[in-house]
């Protein structure tokens, strides 16, 4: 295996905005459908310290909060 030679590339905070705006929808969507939904599932099982439906998730001091800022104009 080769190692490649990193690259540092600085992006305008206007650009990573725009492309974030315009993700947030598309993965709401697959998390709302019964694929993202399995998914999801399937992902805590295996990271079960983010499960906060579990009394340990929460003794484990991970809290995950999840809020958005977006607004659709």
């Amino acid at each position: 295996m080769t190692k490649r030679k990193k690259i540092d590339v600085a992006l305008p905070e206007e650009l990573l905005n725009s492309f974030a705006k315009a993700l947030v929808p598309e993965i709401r969507a697959f998390y709302d459908s019964d694929e993202g939904k399995a998914y999801f599932e399937k992902w805590l099982a295996k990271h079960p310290e983010y499960d906060e439906r579990t009394p340990d998730a929460r003794a484990s001091g991970v809290h995950v909060s999840v809020q958005s800022t977006y607004q659709e104009k």
